[in-house]
């Protein structure tokens, strides 16, 4: 069994990751972060949230389609939840059958690729 510790190391792993693929601000400096203070405890693992840190007063520089994302107590496996429907219906879902949510594997380049489309 892993430790919260472990999953937000994997958590911000996959949001440098997040951070690198687009340049997100005027000063070209990474944006998006953790909220921490979000961050849920469940038998089955953690939900983590993400966002960018500074929300413009307009929201005009969200990030839509970050869904919260699932790690695993057991396997630190990463699931990505969907944004149509609510974290309860996500957690209800991935309790039902997890391979509904789109599982993300981190490979050796740092890539949080997609399994099981």
């Amino acid at each position: 069994m892993y430790t919260k510790e472990e999953a937000k190391a994997k958590m911000q792993r996959f949001v440098d990751y997040q951070n690198n693929l687009i340049i997100w601000n005027d000063n070209g400096e990474p944006n998006i972060i953790i909220y921490d203070h979000l961050t849920e405890d469940h038998p089955f693992g953690w939900v983590f949230y993400w966002q960018v840190k500074d929300i413009k007063d307009n929201f005009s520089n969200v990030l839509s389609g970050n869904g919260p994302i699932i790690i695993e107590k057991d396997t630190l496996n990463v699931y990505k939840m969907m944004t149509a429907i609510s974290v309860e219906e996500n957690i209800m879902l991935y309790k039902k059958d997890k391979n509904k949510l789109l599982q993300l594997e981190e490979d050796q380049d740092g890539f949080f690729d997609p399994i099981n489309l």
